[in-house]
């Protein structure tokens, strides 16, 4: 009883705001003192709007070394299935495979596919632009928080998530819906899974035997975030340097990557899934046992990074966009209507 009460109160599904509200006293400080209320967007030169949404994916891909993520494709919006499958065939892309929207966030429209039909369902005719890409076999994944030295050009790791995918452990009596029913973190996910996997949810796993329910790794879909810092090693420092080296115009955000265990996290072997940009969030402020002022304190740890980032850029030649074309992205990505003050949008730049 008290263990579940004291989920309930953790802040780890509290809304964004309330997780945010430390962040906007030093957004407001590093905005006046640079006159440029969407300074952050140009830190990472290389990615639209520095990736704080609305970025393509297909766009990144490339920014890294070659092998170091899985094989993509990019279906365009109203492909016909002739032509999905066309693309698929001449990928050489095997299923089981992933597909997702090129233009997304919180793993919105991610899901693995296993067979042909479920392949075209999934991406023919869609309204918006898609990737296929090939399933990185490894079971471990983790997210990987870097900020460039500006000074130097070495990138550094601030910090590295666990990531526990959901699923259930059998009793051998239980489906394992009632046992989903039974976990706080699970019975948030049930109405989903119930939709997307109803005869998974029916199964009545054998005692001991571990079910997992969710491949994808979003906190949104039920995964446990955890504080994973113990992995940090200088090999994997080494290799995340030596992966963005030639990244330029990448200087911070957060990569997430596939391992097949710990051991080799810590020696810096890994798969890239996707690399996000300035919006990135570090995935251990959802870690249950965190307090509130835990996470409050490691997320300002990170973002104080962005402003310096911003003004070392700008004062060489690579300016921030104006607040006009963010609050148009804004009004154009999620429907808002923004009409901020002309003067402050003119004194902002």
């Amino acid at each position: 009883m008290l263990r579940r009460l004291a989920q309930r109160l953790n802040h780890e599904y509290w809304p964004w705001q309330l997780i945010y509200l430390p962040v906007l006293p030093l957004y407001l400080w590093q905005a006046i003192r640079q006159r440029r209320a969407a300074f952050f967007t140009n830190v990472n030169p290389a990615i639209d709007m520095g990736g704080f949404f609305g970025e393509r994916k297909s766009l990144i891909y490339p920014l890294l070394p070659e092998g170091s993520y899985p094989s993509t494709v990019l279906v365009p919006a109203g492909s016909p299935a002739s032509a999905v499958r066309a693309l698929w065939r001449a990928s050489g892309i095997a299923l089981p495979l992933i597909v997702k929207p090129d233009v997304g966030e919180r793993g919105e429209g991610i899901a693995k596919v296993h067979d042909e039909d479920a392949l075209l369902r999934a991406l023919a005719n869609q309204p918006s632009d898609m990737l296929l890409q090939a399933l990185i076999d490894a079971p471990c994944e983790y997210g990987l928080m870097f900020a460039r030295d500006m000074a130097t050009g070495r990138v550094e790791l601030l910090s590295i998530t666990g990531k526990e995918f959901l699923g259930v452990t059998g009793d051998g009596v239980s489906t394992a819906r009632q046992l989903l029913r039974r976990d706080w973190r699970g019975a948030r996910q049930l109405k989903r899974l119930e939709a997307n996997s109803p005869d998974l949810l029916a199964r009545i796993p054998a005692r001991g035997e571990a079910v997992p329910l969710e491949p994808i790794g979003n906190h949104c879909r039920g995964t446990r975030f955890f504080d994973a810092d113990h992995l940090n090693t200088r090999e994997l420092r080494a290799a995340v340097d030596a992966l963005l080296h030639h990244a330029h115009g990448i200087n911070y955000g957060r990569l997430d990557v596939r391992g097949l265990n710990d051991e080799d996290l810590r020696a810096g072997r890994f798969t890239v899934i996707e690399l996000n940009g300035v919006s990135s969030e570090p995935g251990l402020i959802y870690d249950p046992d965190y307090s509130i002022w835990r996470c409050w304190r490691v997320l300002l740890r990170h973002l104080r990074h962005l402003g310096p980032i911003s003004a070392t850029l700008q004062r060489t030649g690579h300016a921030p966009d104006s607040l006009h074309a963010l609050t148009e992205r804004c009004e154009a990505h999620f429907g808002w209507r923004l009409r901020p003050i002309p003067r402050l949008m003119a004194w902002f730049g």
